[in-house]
């Protein structure tokens, strides 16, 4: 599924398992993939942010009261989420150019809309004040 990932999505991805293990977690989720987005934005997430109102220092500090505590669970490797297997599969089937774009990826965290990401990013966007 990956080779139809830019590589700028791919960078992304490469981010967010780092982060999965940076964090303790077994598991790549959504937010995961938003917090690499905000620690690393590419040129298209940074375009969205601006757009959006939103500065990536208070996407990641929002992401980082939310995620969960480290986990005591046995390190296997990390396992992708089903949410976050539904968000590479719906960016792949709404791309807008010949290969995934973290900007896609971005849409369809949005678009699944339950997710710790896309919760997060409509609390940022619904509040502007609590972001202060």
């Amino acid at each position: 599924m990956f080779s139809e990932f830019s590589a700028a999505a791919r960078a992304v991805i490469t981010l967010a398992e780092q982060e999965c293990r940076n964090a303790s977690h077994y598991y790549l989720g959504t937010e995961h993939l938003l917090l690499a987005m905000s620690i690393a934005p590419p040129a298209d997430i940074s375009e969205y942010f601006d757009q959006a109102g939103l500065k990536p220092w208070e996407v990641k500090r929002a992401l980082r009261e939310v995620m969960e505590p480290p986990s005591g669970h046995p390190w296997e490797g990390i396992i992708v989420t089903p949410r976050a297997q539904r968000v590479f599969s719906l960016a792949a089937a709404a791309k807008r150019s010949a290969s995934v774009q973290p900007l896609d990826l971005l849409q369809a965290i949005i678009a699944d809309g339950d997710g710790v990401a896309a919760r997060v990013l409509k609390r940022l966007r619904e509040s502007p004040l609590t972001r202060l």
